[in-house]
């Protein structure tokens, strides 16, 4: 991608929770190199000898690996960067175990290393008099100076960059920063993620700012698609969006931090592409419908759309709610403003898009193609799937009531898949069918409470919760 005006074009691995298998890894490599990123950044945080147990060396065969995709990254025109996370690092001691075990990186072929130093604090001594711990920019300046100068009098090719404690935010920022900016050798690239951890938006002013900071134009670390920690109920599958196109101007490059499943982070990737590509043209929605295309096939794109569709919740905000959410709402309005409970326009809008879902859900789960991408949807796939049916019932719930056909096992059997579609680990838009489902119950609860009002005798009623009426017995 030569045309492009970022120099830097990266992913990096940096996720917490379990990270890629070595052909995984690979594989998502070759796949960046195809599409025009230059960089692989490795550092996802649960790799033990990467963080917590960043001494140890790796063992023999993992040794092996990372060799063979340095290799493989350096056939796919990528620079493969090892990053480390020394989490209580002592410079009294430790610096030669530093140095060794990126030595041992260096003799696998790899030329480009960082350290991330972001979300961890030096407290090794736990003391909050330590001399060595009262000035944090002090000691990242000294640890990466030093690693910088004996790095390239290894090999002048070489290069490092710094994930720093403090990463993200809005100016004016504080004395870390422009400590770090002022002392770190002008070749370090530092890392900013923009106002936020996971940025909504990054402007040119921002970065300009943060540049301005640390004396330098920083690398962009871009947290999204990722989905770990807190965000790992979701599945980020949209495009990239609110990335102003003259961001080039103040950074040296962005690099990607992609979702714990490597396969489906390919169709965020693809947007990425295009906007690093011209990011003056950049058209999201095309990016991405031409993303879903290119990595789950022309046999199941339409289902892999519609599940798409509703996998956009993100720190990415949108414009408009999705689809099902809008008729969801006004479906709700539709049977709240029928007082015989009969389905209007918008509830059977929603019945047939209902049954599009239904359909798409299960192409996806049986008759996807790309098998790997099923793999990683699966989990989203499935309780999407949960959430159809959920609002397939109600819909029935509402049919029974309207021709006056017994229906109090239908609520009982809806109100129990409410409950239990609930408990699933994962969220998609699905989930806006639980005020739907709630809404119908209700809505049938008002109309036996006034038929039971004009009969002469009073029937049992056994409680329920979610129908608050009850159901007469």
């Amino acid at each position: 991608m030569e045309q492009s005006p970022f120099e830097i074009r990266g992913v990096i691995e940096g996720f917490y929770g379990a990270f890629y298998t070595f052909p995984e890894r690979n594989d998502l490599i070759r796949f960046i190199g195809a599409h025009g990123y230059n960089l692989y950044v490795y550092g996802p945080k649960n790799d033990r000898q990467h963080r917590n147990r960043w001494r140890e060396p790796y063992p023999a065969v993992v040794m092996e690996q990372f060799r063979a995709t340095a290799a493989i990254a350096a056939e796919a025109g990528v620079r493969f960067c090892y990053a480390i996370s020394p989490l209580n690092y002592d410079s009294t001691k430790d610096l030669p175990n530093l140095m060794g075990k990126l030595k041992d990186m260096y003799d696998c072929g790899i030329r480009a290393f960082s350290v991330l130093v972001d979300d961890i604090l030096c407290t090794v001594h736990h003391e909050p008099s330590c001399s060595i711990c009262a000035w944090p920019a002090d000691l990242d300046i000294a640890l990466c100076n030093g690693l910088y100068e004996w790095l390239t009098a290894l090999d002048p090719s070489c290069s490092l960059s710094i994930c720093p404690t403090q990463y993200h935010g809005r100016a004016p920022f504080g004395t870390y920063l422009h400590d770090l900016g002022v002392g770190l050798h002008p070749e370090i690239d530092i890392f900013y993620s923009g106002p936020h951890v996971c940025s909504a938006e990054l402007t040119t002013a921002d970065v300009g700012d943060f540049a301005a900071a640390i004396q330098r134009r920083p690398l962009i670390w871009d947290n999204y698609p990722v989905n770990d920690l807190a965000m790992r109920p979701y599945m980020h599958i949209g495009p990239i969006r609110s990335r102003e196109a003259t961001l080039h101007e103040v950074v040296r490059g962005i690099v990607v931090n992609p979702m714990l499943q490597a396969e489906a982070s390919k169709i965020p990737l693809l947007t990425w592409a295009e906007y690093f590509h011209d990011p003056y043209s950049y058209d999201p929605w095309g990016a991405w419908e031409r993303a879903l295309l290119a990595i789950g096939g022309a046999v199941n794109y339409d289902a892999l759309l519609r599940f798409a569709e509703n996998s956009l919740h993100s720190c990415l905000r949108l414009s408009e709610l999705p689809k099902l959410e809008r008729l969801v709402k006004a479906a709700i309005a539709d049977i709240e403003s029928d007082h015989q409970g009969a389905c209007g326009a918008s509830c059977r809008e929603l019945r047939s898009y209902l049954d599009v879902l239904d359909e798409a859900c299960y192409e996806l789960k049986n008759r996807m193609e790309n098998l790997r991408l099923r793999h990683d949807l699966l989990p989203w796939v499935e309780a999407l799937d949960e959430w159809v049916w959920v609002g397939k019932r109600a819909m029935r719930l509402l049919d029974a009531m309207e021709h006056g056909k017994p229906h109090d096992h239908l609520a009982r059997g809806l109100h129990n898949a409410m409950e239990e579609v609930q408990a699933h680990s994962k969220r998609t838009s699905g989930n806006a069918l639980l005020p739907f489902g709630r809404a119908v119950l209700e809505h049938v609860g008002q109309l036996r409470s006034g038929q039971a009002a004009g009969r002469e005798h009073t029937p049992t009623v056994v409680e329920h919760e979610g129908y608050p009426n009850g159901l007469a017995a």
